[in-house]
């Protein structure tokens, strides 16, 4: 089937990124080139009410080096958008006339209303919103957008012309900042969102950040928690650390600020005012926790886009978790029907035994991930490949999945096999109490259900697990003789033994010939009884 190669880019105040990839009918895709280059088209604007003729060379020298990028990739069509800084210059349309005439890109300048719904549809495709009261917030280097929603429902959108780059040419001029001039801005920005009545009753459980702002207020957080090189997509953390943060910054001159991990040196003379938007965010809303989305408009554009080629509807957020997973799988060309089996067996486990054995249901999603993700070593060697297992998922841009979440896919995926959790295992020891009994918990089903297709040929049709207080009783359904499989089990179950300390046993089971079709209800006959 030829390929479907679509891309967007999205002309920012601050920033100009594009996204190609390759796209599949089930609305998934494949990034085959992310580009991003500063172009400070804000700057100078909001003094001339013009884009200066500096800003407009930096942006169409930008944007053909995209174009021909995507040319090179067989983009079949690219969809192009200006935020902010466009919207609001007096000489706007000159920049697209000469973006065309230039590069041949048809330049969309989108409204504000419209900026603000995509930044809530690229968070709803990257976060389960469930049903609670939530906030997003796409801060730029022009303006800021505030979207207040219900689960997926929109409720309030505000566009508050307030951006790192505005605010820093017209607030800050001293180096390093003075306290003054510091809380003059701070004064600016509650102003701004009083005057926008933004204000949510009851407040978010969380606020959603992204945009350059966002991206770098994780990264700086994560790299002095160790953490730096890992995705920021889904990192969490709370208003005292951003508080914590802004005043690290406050405290450094631009050349310091430049040295600091985690910043992008082009970024140093704009974060404070950046940081100060997100916290008196943060402040306004009562909300504690700060969620990052590394995706932006673009990934809602590409959404669309796809929806539309395809003719296909977007899918529900849980689902799109998973979705991420196979995306991932597929992209290390694993081992697709072992996964697939291994994952069903491992959930089915789950689903029985999670209640008794007192196991957070909302770990399903991650014992299934770290099912269908527990080979993905291969691709690097198969000595050793629960280790490298490890790293490729540590590592991965998993959607929809928090960091913390992230990190328990790759640990449980890690001891799927050989031996358990050590204290001088990366990522262990760093998790709390609860997690690490989490982690144990699901490898140990894990390890039984990757056992139970030894063979790599998907002989086991189910497993059924009944439970005492002390034992632990599974009936292996297939229509040959699961011998191998049982055999292979029995040897892995010792973790399952050791954290839920009950006695374990397998015993074979059959079906009758005609419930060995896929479409009949499994009547079992157990060979030989299950009780001890």
């Amino acid at each position: 089937m030829k390929r479907t190669v679509l891309g967007v880019v999205d002309i920012g105040s601050n920033t100009i990124r594009s996204l190609i990839v390759e796209a599949a009918p089930d609305g998934a895709w494949r990034t085959l080139d992310d580009e991003r280059e500063m172009a400070r088209l804000a700057a100078g604007l909001n003094r001339q009410g013009r884009l200066s003729p500096g800003a407009i060379r930096r942006a169409v020298a930008v944007l053909k080096r995209m174009a021909e990028i995507a040319r090179g990739r067989g983009v079949e069509r690219m969809s192009v958008v200006a935020t902010s800084a466009i919207r609001n210059a007096a000489n706007r349309r000159s920049f697209v006339e000469r973006v065309r005439a230039e590069t041949g890109l048809r330049v969309r300048v989108i409204s504000e209303q419209e900026e603000a719904e995509l930044a809530f549809e690229s968070a709803a495709r990257s976060f389960d919103l469930g049903d609670h009261p939530c906030a997003v917030a796409d801060v730029g280097g022009g303006s800021t957008e505030v979207i207040l929603a219900l689960g997926s429902h929109i409720q309030q959108v505000h566009s508050l012309r307030l951006g790192a780059v505005v605010l820093t040419e017209e607030c800050l001029t001293s180096d390093p900042v003075r306290r003054r001039e510091f809380k003059a801005m701070r004064r600016r920005v509650r102003k701004a969102i009083e005057a926008a009545g933004i204000e949510a009753d009851p407040p978010p459980q969380f606020l959603i950040a992204s945009g350059g702002t966002a991206a770098t207020v994780a990264q700086m957080t994560m790299a002095r928690q160790g953490l730096a090189g890992r995705p920021v997509q889904g990192f969490e953390m709370t208003q005292a650390e951003l508080l914590h943060l802004r005043e690290a910054l406050l405290r450094r001159g631009l050349a310091e600020r430049r040295g600091m991990p985690g910043l992008s040196p082009d970024r140093a003379d704009i974060i404070i005012a950046g940081v100060t938007i997100l916290y008196e965010l943060m402040v306004r809303l009562k909300v504690n926790a700060l969620r990052i989305s590394a995706h932006g408009i673009r990934h809602a554009l590409l959404g669309r886009m796809i929806s539309r080629r395809f003719r296909t509807a977007e899918p529900p957020a849980r689902p799109r978790r998973l979705a991420a997973a196979e995306a991932f799988a597929r992209s290390l060309h694993v081992e697709e029907a072992h996964g697939r089996q291994v994952q069903r067996l491992a959930v089915s486990l789950f689903d029985q035994v999670s209640g008794p054995l007192g196991l957070d249901p909302g770990a399903r999603d991650l014992l299934a991930s770290a099912a269908l993700l527990h080979d993905v070593g291969y691709v690097v060697a198969f000595r050793g490949h629960h280790k490298h297992t490890y790293r490729l998922i540590a590592h991965a841009q998993l959607d929809g999945f928090t960091p913390r979440e992230r990190e328990i896919i790759a640990l449980v995926a890690r001891y799927h096999r050989r031996s358990g959790p050590k204290k001088s295992h990366r990522g262990w020891a760093a998790l709390g109490r609860g997690d690490r009994r989490l982690v144990r918990g699901l490898a140990a089903l894990l390890r039984i259900a990757d056992a139970l297709d030894r063979r790599h040929s998907q002989r086991v049709l189910d497993v059924r697990c009944r439970l005492t207080r002390r034992r632990a009783r599974f009936a292996v359904v297939s229509g040959v003789d699961p011998g191998v499989e049982m055999h292979a089990a029995e040897a892995k179950s010792n973790l399952f033994r050791k954290v839920f300390e009950r006695d374990v046993r397998f015993a074979a089971a059959r079906v009758r010939k005609a419930e060995r079709e896929p479409a009949a209800a499994p009547r079992l006959r157990l060979l030989r009884r299950l009780s001890a």
